[in-house]
């Protein structure tokens, strides 16, 4: 690592001198704890979104409130067409909810791929972890009685002293979604480690607007429900109608959630 400072100097005729200080890597590790080297990391316009998130509120890293995080599944999938445990894939993971739909796949209870650690629980995060279509869906398990394993290109998130709905709907934000996609990794299919998430930012708004967005989540949900169990008995009509609702309301909500970032509403409602 470079240690000294890179001063150049240039005289001109009036005997003014110009004097330029180049950043070393250790100032660099200095301004961002993180120690970013990536060009993307650096763009003023991604600057420019960290520097609002602490304009109005002040921010933690999800470090902080991260109670608990793990993997999904990791191995050969052995589907069971009469196993006891749904099977999810970061294809199942829609805008509004899981769809188990897309892909349906039953897994043996208390199998290899039924791992006990990565059993969902309500108010569970689901934050897809690599992947060109996978890497930043981020949804929110709302099921109390169904048992659902995940592959391991879905993460588990668990928050502690935040309301998950606000950090579902942060992280669907252009807030929350650009610092996963800038922190992800890889050559090849991108990758989001552990190390990289718990450093993500977010602005802690007042309880009362985290509540707030709650309400607004589970009312969006209802539409999402409903959609769900048109397509189960196979009413097209219906799930597109209720589909289109939930994306139309999870849309207004992230565009109110970010506009009261920027201190431009008090509000989501």
């Amino acid at each position: 690592m470079r240690q000294d400072l890179n001063i150049s100097k240039t005289v001109y005729k009036d005997d003014f001198i110009m004097v330029r200080v180049d950043k070393t890597d250790r100032d660099l590790l200095n301004e961002n704890p993180a120690g970013r080297f990536d060009p993307q990391y650096w763009e003023v316009e991604f600057q420019n979104l960290l520097i609002i998130l602490s304009k109005k509120y002040t921010t933690k890293l999800f470090g902080d409130i991260i109670d608990f995080i793990t993997y999904g599944q990791v191995g050969s999938r052995v589907y069971s067409n009469n196993g006891a445990v749904r099977y999810i894939q970061t294809i199942n993971l829609t805008a509004t909810g899981i769809d188990y739909f897309i892909k349906e796949a039953l897994v043996d209870e208390g199998s290899h791929n039924d791992p006990k650690r990565s059993r969902l629980k309500y108010k569970d995060i689901l934050l897809g972890n690599a992947g060109m279509g996978g890497l930043g869906k981020c949804v929110i398990y709302l099921s109390r009685k169904d048992k659902v394993n995940i592959s391991q290109d879905i993460d588990i998130v668990r928050v502690k002293d935040i309301n998950p709905f606000y950090v579902v709907i942060f992280l669907k934000s252009k807030f929350g979604n650009s610092q996963l996609w800038i922190r992800s990794k890889g050559v090849g299919a991108p990758k989001l480690p552990f190390d990289e998430i718990k450093a993500i930012k977010i602005p802690m708004l007042p309880e009362a607007i985290q509540s707030h967005i709650e309400s607004e989540y589970k009312r969006m949900y209802q539409y999402h429900d409903k959609a769900m169990e048109a397509r189960a008995k196979g009413n097209e009509a219906g799930y597109k109608k209720n589909i289109e609702i939930a994306e139309e309301m999870l849309k207004d909500l992230i565009a109110k959630t970010e506009a009261v970032i920027r201190g431009e509403r008090e509000d989501v409602v």
